[in-house]
């Protein structure tokens, strides 16, 4: 009985040809029309989450350049993002520096300490205004990392000087067979997480204008290089003991790319208009030098709780080696734009700092009596820079009077 009656139903919603009546649909049609009304509603809200997080992406990084989204901003209080107090603008009787470098410029409460000894020179007090210090120093960055972080981070932000202080953490990239080596350091995987969206966006202008588009593609990138197999990550890891390639750093093959970020920063600073300041790295190796002696305090350095053997960036003679053709770099670009009306100015710190263990813990970090003298150093251009004593005007020796009055 049952079925006849599922059956009545069925058979009674078509005419006697067997065809359905006017004004019903058949099941399939109403399932299909289902489907194809979920499928618009889920896409529209997806194109509806995707704009709301274009929006707050774009607003969240305060740019409208998706390169911003590739390498992250981390908020400190001494690279003025976790101060509170860091306008884009520069505030009245201040002068911002901003310091473009790494462990150096952070080891040892370093900000702090430079801007003190620069405000309590007596020819602070004669400039009449306070210097402010922003560091980006950050432990092992390379000078792909500032040339970022002054690009993406910095960007609308105004400086009255920017220093550019690097070259041994480069050198670490060398410890890698040369068919290995790569000149954007995507054979370190720190680098390959960033360098594959670089290089994806320079291929893709279109889609890299979208933050979404970037961001998926940036999180599919870091999640391949940190799930690969340990083998494919390739060494060294960042441990000396256990590092069968730092041989590999005899071939110093860093020096194209290290001169190649400096050179971009220059150029930056140029686009911004603000004042760049090169300085040479410097650094001590004492002449008996091994691991052992470091480890056992038994060499001309002040030895602290931060000082680092020099195996962390490859073996002592190819470390000093790759430091010599770094320096050589810096003073070539800063060669180049000496007259170029660029504002780049320089100083040689590898010079002006003694090579004993009265100024260094190790082989690239100081004492406080480096930090005096690193300090003097940049005291010296800032001065040159910003607080040299008007000329007088030339004086016509025939008429005693000043020309142009």
């Amino acid at each position: 009985m049952m079925r006849r009656t599922i059956h009545d139903n069925h058979t009674h919603q078509r005419d006697a040809l067997g065809q359905p009546r006017a004004g019903v649909a058949p099941r399939t049609g109403r399932r299909l029309h289902s489907w194809v009304r979920n499928a618009l509603a889920f896409f529209v809200a997806m194109v509806a989450l995707a704009l709301l997080l274009e929006i707050g992406l774009r607003l969240a990084l305060r740019s409208n350049d998706a390169q911003a989204l590739v390498y992250p901003r981390r908020a400190t209080a001494i690279n003025g993002f976790g101060s509170g107090d860091f306008p884009q603008r520069t505030p009245e009787g201040e002068l911002r520096i901003l310091l473009l470098g790494a462990s150096a410029f952070v080891t040892g409460d370093f900000p702090a300490r430079f801007e003190r000894l620069l405000n309590d020179s007596q020819q602070a007090r004669q400039w009449g205004k306070r210097v402010r210090v922003v560091s980006t120093g950050v432990a092992a960055h390379m000078t792909f990392d500032s040339l970022w972080k002054y690009r993406d981070w910095y960007e609308g932000y105004d400086f009255d000087l920017v220093v550019v202080y690097h070259g041994i953490n480069d050198v670490r990239a060398n410890c890698y067979p040369k068919h290995l080596f790569r000149s954007d350091y995507a054979h370190m995987p720190y680098f390959q997480q960033y360098a594959q969206v670089f290089h994806w966006m320079e291929r893709q202008p279109a889609l890299a204008r979208s933050f979404v588009i970037t961001w998926v593609y940036k999180l599919v990138v870091r999640a391949s290089v940190q799930m690969a197999p340990a083998f494919q990550r390739r060494a060294p890891y960042n441990d000396p003991r256990n590092d069968p390639w730092l041989p590999e750093g005899a071939d110093v093959k860093t020096g194209p790319t290290f001169e190649r970020n400096v050179e971009a920063i220059v150029e930056l600073a140029h686009t911004r208009g603000q004042k760049l300041l090169l300085l040479t790295y410097a650094w001590y190796l004492p002449d008996d030098y091994t691991n052992a002696r470091f480890r056992t305090r038994q060499l001309d350095y002040s030895f602290t709780e931060d000082s680092v053997p020099v195996e962390v960036w490859g073996l002592p003679e190819n470390v000093a080696l790759a430091l010599d053709v770094h320096n050589a770099s810096v003073r070539r670009v800063a060669s180049r734009h000496a007259t170029s009306g660029d504002e780049v100015h320089f100083f040689d710190m590898e010079r002006a700092i003694p090579k004993d263990g009265a100024h260094f813990i190790d082989v690239c970090h100081w004492t406080d009596r480096g930090v005096a003298e690193f300090t003097r150093g940049v005291e010296a251009v800032v001065r040159e820079i910003f607080f040299r004593p008007a000329s007088p005007p030339p004086v016509d020796s025939a008429a005693g009077s000043a020309i142009g009055r």
